[in-house]
């Protein structure tokens, strides 16, 4: 071990063993047993079992905290300390070897905060609240805790893993608190059901938590899943049609902005933009050569490709987790006057996401060309949609993407299809 890290751990000892006789000397003889193995088996049963939210990140908020709030309200801060120092074992943990400076040290710190914290809290109450809910008082207390406990751990990470650069305290901070907003307020429930309605109706708040955390994991879980397959349908579609690779990402980013513009709910625009990046995965259904020619389409060509939105919708439809949003894949190529297809449907009959993806999937064309279709100017797109709003787009959305495109959300895209042009003129 090193010595600067054997110094740090003997001085959190120290203070930690400190606090403890000092309180151990105020408080030890005012408590009230049950209260106190109530919340430790609580504690315990809460930290060994689950975390609370299985965050993107790597951070996640455990039931700690919010079972320490009621202990700061019905024990002293002695008794606070020893319930967070003994709950916060990890007993269920597995093939870890057992190091006793880091098992003293882990016990230390959640002494030390928890104890200190409850000891502000009962400073601060007559201060900040009186009689009334503690929040301030909580509050304070809970910050208190944060900043504790998570400083002295990030010293010892600091000192001990020199294998890594040194992150910003400041950025560590900012990570964690996070959570911290979390953290406050299923404490405040948990407190004002404990104060309120006893120790059953507690427990019973903490399996309700536990249920919802079980539903948002799985439908994070669902959602990554949903991802998964998106972009595994993405690469296929790229694979097959390499003049169009990168459409499909192009035309999910120009939704992302119409959908921004136009206001629509998160979730709607999620599914929406998901299935813009695989619009076309219909196509991996239509013969190579049609997809790889350099001319114009004949009428038999034309008919065929035609059906690569049937195709997809066919393809998708039996995964539960997209079945409800194929419509917009099946209707993309669907006009506003009704003289689209596959089904010729005109108007509001078209769904909202299918006719947000046909303006811009025309607008990606429009933009990278074709072989037997130069690529067009920005003044000209607009004047195109201008002049098929009310017939081949729905004319709202024609004048949000307007108002976008005007606005220069895509104008790297044309300065980059212009850089391609100067090139291939120069090597010409």
């Amino acid at each position: 071990m090193d010595k600067k890290l054997k110094i740090y751990l003997s001085f959190v000892y120290l203070i930690s063993f400190s606090i403890f006789i000092i309180l151990n000397y105020k408080y030890i003889s005012e408590f009230n047993l049950i209260n106190v193995i109530f919340l430790l088996i609580v504690i315990i049963l809460v930290n060994n079992f689950s975390m609370f939210f299985n965050s993107m990140t790597e951070i996640t908020t455990s039931m700690n905290l919010p079972v320490l709030i009621p202990a700061f309200v019905v024990l002293n801060p002695f008794w606070v300390g020893i319930i967070a120092a003994i709950g916060t074992i990890e007993y269920t943990a597995k093939n870890m070897k057992f190091v006793w400076y880091k098992f003293l040290f882990n016990r230390s710190v959640f002494f030390l905060a928890a104890s200190t914290a409850a000891l502000i809290f009962r400073v601060v109450r007559p201060i900040l609240d009186g009689d009334s809910f503690p929040m301030l008082s909580i509050l304070s207390a809970i910050l208190i805790y944060f900043l504790i406990n998570n400083t002295l751990v990030y010293i010892v990470i600091n000192i001990s893993r020199e294998d890594v650069n040194k992150f910003s305290l400041l950025n560590y901070f900012r990570e964690l608190s996070k959570n911290l907003i979390t953290s406050y307020f299923i404490g405040l429930i948990l407190l004002a059901s404990y104060i309120n309605f006893g120790k059953v109706f507690f427990l019973l708040i903490i399996v309700l938590l536990f249920i919802i955390k079980d539903f948002f994991y799985s439908r994070l879980q669902q959602m990554n899943s949903y991802t998964q397959i998106i972009e595994s349908f993405l690469k296929v579609i790229d694979s097959k049609d390499h003049y169009t690779e990168g459409h499909c990402e192009r035309v999910a980013e120009y939704t992302y902005h119409l959908c921004g513009e136009m206001n629509l709910s998160r979730a709607k625009s999620e599914r929406i933009i998901s299935i813009a990046k695989i619009h076309d995965i219909g196509k991996i259904y239509v013969d190579d050569d049609i997809l790889r020619s350099s001319n114009k389409l004949t009428k038999q060509e034309y008919s065929d490709i035609k059906e690569h939105t049937q195709y997809g919708y066919e393809l998708l439809k039996d995964i539960d987790i997209l079945n409800n949003d194929l419509d917009i894949i099946l209707y993309h190529h669907e006009r506003w006057d009704g003289g689209g297809y596959p089904e010729g449907i005109k108007g509001d009959k078209i769904p909202v996401g299918a006719r947000i993806l046909a303006v811009c999937d025309s607008l990606d064309v429009m933009i990278t060309g074709r072989s037997y279709k130069p690529p067009m100017t920005k003044e000209d797109i607009i004047e195109e949609f201008e002049k098929c709003a009310g017939k081949q787009f729905d004319p709202e959305i024609a004048k949000e993407m307007i108002k976008l495109i005007k606005k220069g959300f895509f104008d790297d895209s044309f300065k980059s299809k212009e850089k391609i042009r100067e090139m291939e003129l120069s090597y010409s």
